[in-house]
């Protein structure tokens, strides 16, 4: 028993004497962008420390033999950083889809708000959770009892529930909710552009209103002097008519007549100079 463990004893300090062997024989201070090409560093570090070639790079600092070949963004990908002798090329989806996985090893389209993407494609948020953005997965509405709050106002699919505080008065059955002062302000916004709408209105049937009493004032006094006119004028008599007068009444008297119209067209002349 105890030669075998002597045995072990030694295999394992010639094993660790040969690692330390190798270790100072490489060279493992090799910077990023190059790579050993396993000669023995020595005086000269730039013989064994050669540079990654075209289209490759190393991105640490060791005894790395090769260096890695960069990475091609095609298909649906574009490249988003070009790749560098320490760094890879950086890789990003096109317009309708993003990244996914480690290193945007995947592209998925994009969703609707209230959306989430599966692997049949797009799906509607179930009812209790929400998506307000057009990647991600779907998220449970906020649980506002569990921070002593009330739902103020009601989630969908597109957005969370709003919670507030719900404080009691003294008097019972009484309660105060704090209101957030987004939903105050467009509930103001809302009330503004109401009165704003109901001012313009009345505003146009005042204007309409005076322009319909203004047309009939005209009409009225254009029609005025001519029912004037038609009141003075005297009727036209038939020839039977005129006989039957000339018959009826003395030469006297038909002179007054005379006299009557010439002063009620004279009145009548007179009236139409100061309408006009």
């Amino acid at each position: 028993m105890v030669n075998s463990c002597d045995k072990l004893e030694a295999m394992l300090t010639v094993v660790i004497l040969h690692c330390i062997t190798l270790v100072q024989g490489s060279c493992g201070s090799c910077p990023a962008g190059t790579f050993w090409n396993g000669t023995d560093c020595g005086k000269n570090k730039n013989l064994a420390c050669i540079p990654c070639p075209p289209n490759s790079f190393s991105s640490t600092a060791g005894e790395q033999r090769t260096c890695d070949i960069c990475k091609r963004c095609e298909g649906i990908f574009r490249t988003k950083r070009e790749c560098t002798p320490t760094s890879n090329t950086e890789c990003d989806c096109m317009s309708g889809y993003h990244c996914s996985g480690a290193g945007c090893s995947k592209c998925q389209p994009d969703c609707k708000q209230g959306q989430e993407f599966t692997g049949k494609g797009c799906r509607d948020c179930s009812f209790g959770t929400f998506n307000d953005l057009t990647r991600g997965n779907c998220r449970h509405w906020t649980n506002c009892s569990l921070n002593g709050l009330v739902v103020l106002v009601n989630g969908t699919n597109k957005r969370d529930v709003v919670c507030g505080s719900a404080k009691t008065d003294a008097t019972p059955g009484a309660i105060s909710i704090t209101v957030p002062s987004s939903l105050i302000r467009n509930d103001k916004d809302r009330q503004l552009a109401i009165f704003t709408l109901a001012l313009t209105m009345a505003t146009g049937f005042f204007v309409l209103l005076l322009l319909s009493w203004f047309c009939c004032g005209i009409r009225n006094k254009k029609k005025l002097p001519y029912l004037l006119k038609q009141t003075f004028i005297k009727p036209v008599q038939t020839a039977q008519e005129e006989d039957a007068c000339s018959c009826g009444f003395p030469e006297e008297e038909q002179g007054d007549r005379e006299i009557v119209k010439f002063q009620s067209e004279l009145h009548l002349e007179l009236f139409l100079k100061d309408s006009n």
